[in-house]
């Protein structure tokens, strides 16, 4: 903490103010005593980020706007699947971070995510900044998904610390490496094509919550309908039934429609012809892609049978539809 204070280059007035009203006592700061809660150190790194505008807390070389984060979150939940969220991730802090850059590699059943070094930094602040990035991006990408994503591994570029051990349980993993080439997180690949579970309401609650729901251990929140949406909408051409989405979600198929009947859905399979209706409204409106290879991306065996489901979605035919979309 006291880095986060000294990296801020704030005056020690206004530190010890930050201080006060995070109720965190200052003659304890570099005392074995001190004892800080989750609620303390949150309010500690709101209180931080608002007085110095920058979301890094100091940490980085360049101040990270405020608001980064935000936008960020706004663009991810467009996004299908954890791999291609962690790409546009890497693209997006490449644009604002000039310490390190986040990467992503597949290789040998694996996916690994990983911090490359872009710039020498002091041996404390790079272990502060590399070590909070992988920590908050395992919990977001966990929060994504909205599940714990099982590691194979999460490895370390430099020395364990004694203040290690609180962070690292966050991890759910047995193997914790230190001193390794790179500092990163180890999954098996087919991790990569779970489906981001997305919805505004979910959303909003998560940045009401920023930074304390990234600090704390993630825990599923989000309604088993979203999750089952989110399921069918990575394979909307896969002719998935309730038995397949239950096994991905590792319940019985009872237990799933006891899950939707006590959230208010209707049956799975009109749930899953509204999760096809939209991706259609969505394709047909791209009119650089053929309605025929609509259909098939739509998993339709013929574009009659396309046809005929588009028209009982909409009461006309994809053609009029593209020609002459009707008002939102």
């Amino acid at each position: 903490m006291r880095l986060f204070l000294r990296s801020s280059g704030l005056p020690a007035p206004a530190s010890q103010t930050i201080l006060r009203r995070a109720g965190i006592l200052a003659s304890e700061l570099d005392t074995a005593e001190l004892r800080v809660d989750e609620q303390q150190f949150t309010r500690f790194l709101i209180l931080l980020s608002r007085r110095t505008r920058d979301e890094a807390w100091g940490l980085a070389s360049n101040p990270v706007p405020l608001g980064t984060f935000h936008t960020l979150c706004r663009l991810i939940v467009n996004c299908r699947t954890l791999g291609e969220a962690l790409g546009v991730v890497g693209r997006f802090y490449r644009l604002v971070v000039s310490d390190f850059a986040i990467k992503l590699r597949r290789d040998d059943n694996q996916a690994i995510v990983w911090l490359k070094p872009l710039r020498t930094l002091e041996a404390e602040r790079y272990v502060s900044l590399h070590g909070a990035a992988l920590f908050l991006l395992y919990q977001f990408m966990c929060w994504l998904v909205d599940r714990r994503l099982p590691l194979l591994a999460a490895s370390f570029s430099y020395p364990r610390r004694p203040s290690s051990a609180e962070p690292l349980r966050a991890y759910d993993t047995r193997v914790i490496e230190f001193e390794q080439r790179h500092t990163e997180l180890r999954l098996e690949d087919h991790l990569m094509s779970l489906p981001i579970i997305g919805g505004e309401d979910r959303l909003n609650r998560f940045l009401s919550a920023a930074p304390r729901a990234l600090i704390t251990r993630y825990y599923d929140e989000s309604r088993v309908s979203d999750r089952v949406k989110s399921i069918l909408r990575t394979q909307v051409g896969v002719p998935l039934g309730l038995n397949d989405v239950a096994a991905r979600l590792h319940m019985t198929p009872v237990t799933l429609r006891r899950h939707l009947a006590e959230e208010g859905c209707r049956r799975f399979s009109e749930l899953r012809d509204d999760v096809r209706r939209r991706a259609a409204l969505d394709m047909v409106r791209q009119k650089h892609v053929k309605l025929e290879t609509v259909a098939l991306r739509l998993g339709f065996s013929e574009y009659s049978t396309f046809h005929r489901a588009f028209r009982r979605w909409t009461g006309i035919g994809p053609t009029e539809f593209r020609e002459h979309p009707p008002a939102d």
